[in-house]
């Protein structure tokens, strides 16, 4: 994997396109450029990439909502107790 987007550019709209590997970094995105020979390596590994985000983000939507079924239980099992204070005990 790659972590980074496959990007493509023209310098003319019917011009010969130009691929660069986009990498996200603190402050901005940073861009190599792609050889033609290493086009399809780098096209497989940024895909793989994409895929494997999109895959923890739905872990992630995933282990939210079972959190959240987990504490509905919690709080369900639990027995209200009152405490009376004051003149009437």
């Amino acid at each position: 994997m790659v972590a980074g987007s496959l990007v493509e550019r023209r310098s003319r709209p019917n011009g010969a396109a130009a691929y660069y590997l986009s990498i996200p970094t603190k402050r901005n995105s940073w861009h190599r450029y792609i050889r033609k020979d290493e086009l399809e390596y780098f096209r497989v590994r940024a895909a793989a990439w994409r895929k494997f985000v999109h895959a923890m983000s739905q872990w992630v939507l995933v282990n939210k909502a079972i959190e959240k079924e987990l504490r509905l239980l919690g709080r369900e099992r639990c027995e209200k107790i009152t405490i009376k204070r004051g003149k009437g005990k």
